[in-house]
């Protein structure tokens, strides 16, 4: 373990200017006041003593921190790596200079359609508009931008006619991930998250758009991912009483500071708060949570407690390398009424079809 993080991801705000149907970080019930100014400034000051080596800005959206720039520039102070997450539609030319000037050197963008009939359906009516022209800027001052795109219902056929819109753009990369549990999502579950059959599709997409334009795609996008773990699965022999699932980068090399002051061991695991820097170090917490020191040992699911995925070759899927898993779908690892990849055996077996 090492004595601090290496990569933070530092929610400065709560706030955001949109209220997407897939967000995690919206309407979370627990949350309380975000952290002031003054507490932020310290919490920065924690990071650059503990020489934290990269600082993800998150939000809600990080442009509507009222005190955005003075966050950034007290971030200056320190020789963080620093990349922004954000919808990029409070960003225009000038801004963009001044993210450059101030050691963005990144950013990630979320990028939800390839038009506004269905960007505008996700994210809000005119955020298509808005959202092109924040990406444009970024690209035009140099500044590195991956486009993230999560896939829904909404837009899930989709996926190429993004690939050409970013390459259109002169994107430096897409990545397409899976819809999280949590926040709005959780609210807009039927409306978001794909059935067997639509991931079937979606994971051909995103595989065909990545031999159609190689390189483009990041390789670890969950779907490709997806894609591999189905070509791996057939030398798995699943387990019939136990599955362990080993520990990943949370709480070993990162970490998330929510923005009302709680450390938790990754932006995904918003309720494993690990404790509060208001009242602790970043050190302390780091070195001594025992929230902290449990994701950094395997977790052992008992089948007995879910008999369902005895013997199935689908636990290669939905355990191995996702530590969080047990923790973010609703109802627990107990509750397979959402998320179980047997819902419907035959359009499981068109899933698998996509890598023979």
């Amino acid at each position: 373990m090492y004595s601090a993080p290496l990569n933070v991801c530092l929610h400065i705000t709560s706030r955001c200017n949109l209220s997407c149907k897939h967000c995690l970080n919206r309407d979370q019930p627990d949350s309380e006041p975000d952290l002031t100014t003054e507490e932020l400034i310290s919490v920065i000051d924690q990071l650059g003593e503990a020489r934290v080596f990269q600082i993800s800005i998150f939000g809600g959206e990080p442009l509507t921190h009222p005190d955005f720039t003075v966050v950034v520039e007290h971030l200056n102070k320190y020789p963080f790596t620093l990349s922004l997450n954000t919808n990029a539609t409070l960003i225009d030319r000038s801004m963009a200079k001044w993210l450059k000037k101030h050691k963005i050197r990144d950013a990630v963008v979320s990028f939800d359609g390839s038009c506004p009939e269905i960007m505008d359906k996700t994210r809000g009516e005119g955020v298509f508009a808005k959202n092109i022209k924040g990406i444009e800027a970024l690209l035009s001052e140099g500044i590195y931008v991956l486009l993230s795109a999560t896939l829904t219902k909404i837009n899930y056929k989709d996926a190429r006619e993004m690939v050409l819109l970013g390459k259109r753009l002169k994107a430096n990369k897409i990545r397409f991930n899976h819809v999280f549990f949590g926040g709005n999502a959780a609210c807009f579950i039927k409306e978001v998250y794909l059935s067997p059959e639509q991931e079937r599709e979606a994971i051909e997409a995103v595989v065909s758009a990545n031999k159609e334009f190689p390189g483009f795609i990041v390789q670890d996008s969950t779907y490709l991912n997806q894609k591999d773990k189905l070509e791996e699965m057939k030398d798995f022999e699943p387990a019939t009483d136990k599955i362990t699932v080993a520990p990943c980068g949370a709480a070993y090399l990162k970490c998330a500071i929510r923005a009302d002051g709680w450390v938790i061991p990754c932006e995904l695991l918003w309720d494993a708060k690990c404790g509060n820097l208001k009242n602790q170090s970043l050190t302390d917490i780091w070195q001594n949570s025992e929230t902290m020191n449990e994701f950094r040992r395997p977790l052992e699911l008992d089948l007995n407690e879910i008999p369902e995925c005895k013997g199935c070759k689908y636990q290669y899927i939905c355990f191995i390398g996702h530590r969080c898993n047990p923790y973010y779908f609703p109802g627990g690892v107990k509750d397979r009424s959402v998320y179980c990849l047997l819902e419907g055996k035959k359009e499981m077996r068109k899933v698998a079809d996509v890598v023979k």
